[in-house]
């Protein structure tokens, strides 16, 4: 019996140490791909830095400043649905500058489509022309984004969902605040209790869509909490207004 579980025990040993290898070679060959990658991309003659966009623009006169990187056109494949080719209104990074200091950092490392966004702002004008941002809220700046293939088509694109992301005024502690697989319709932020209110819309019927038959939900969240976003309307008050709706107005339509 005990050379037995001697045996046992060395075996179990030896599959761990064979999976934790295996796990590490992974672990390295992954690592490998992505220096290859870069230095692909680096030593490359076409990959110049030629970044597109560039307005800068001042936030509430702090001297932070704010550099969005569009995506332009992709001249050399002008032909393809690619993500470079499929929006070109939003940008794919933002750099933000302090002034003061000269420290700079870009917004986000990861993939996405990026736009500013305005109901919590009001574009002002020095008296020397230069564009300065002057923020409802005192402490946030808010973005919409586009970062899930939600179609799996392969890229990012208006018909994947939109989500709501908010950062400090330096472009610092970036994060999502509104669901994932929920595309943002609307959302206001209050200035009296710090929440911000979200209508959402939901791929009611899973057809990897968002569009009219689809549901609309209300969302809010307590940006200082840090906590997730939660459903405002209870499940009552919903079939309350199914009902309403239903035995009202849909007839009519």
């Amino acid at each position: 019996m005990l050379r037995y579980n001697l045996f046992l025990s060395t075996a179990l040993f030896l599959a761990s140490s064979c999976q934790q290898k295996q796990q590490e070679t992974q672990n390295h060959s992954k690592a490998d791909s992505i220096k290859v990658d870069s230095l692909a991309i680096l030593t490359d003659p076409t990959n110049t830095l030629n970044i597109q966009g560039m307005n800068v623009m001042e936030i509430d006169s702090s001297g932070i400043m704010m550099l969005p990187l569009s995506l332009g056109s992709d001249e050399s494949n002008s032909n393809s649905s690619s993500y470079l080719s499929r929006d070109n209104s939003r940008f794919w990074n933002i750099i933000f500058l302090n002034s003061k200091t000269n420290e700079h950092h870009l917004l986000t490392d990861k993939k996405m489509l990026i736009n500013i966004e305005k109901p919590n702002y009001n574009i002002n004008y020095s008296s020397d022309g230069q564009m300065f941002f002057k923020q409802q809220s005192k402490r946030y700046l808010f973005y919409t984004v586009i970062s899930d293939d939600y179609n799996k088509d392969k890229s990012l694109s208006q018909t994947d969902p939109q989500y709501l992301f908010v950062s400090d005024k330096a472009g610092k502690y970036f994060r999502q605040i509104s669901p994932a697989n929920y595309d943002l319709q609307h959302w206001q932020f209050i200035n009296a209790t710090n929440k911000v209110l979200l209508t959402l819309k939901k791929d009611s019927d899973k057809n990897n869509l968002f569009d009219s038959k689809d549901e609309l939900v209300l969302f809010e969240v307590e940006i200082e909490k840090g906590t997730e976003a939660k459903e405002v309307l209870s499940n009552d008050f919903k079939k309350k207004l199914k009902i309403l709706y239903g035995s009202n107005w849909k007839q009519e339509k």
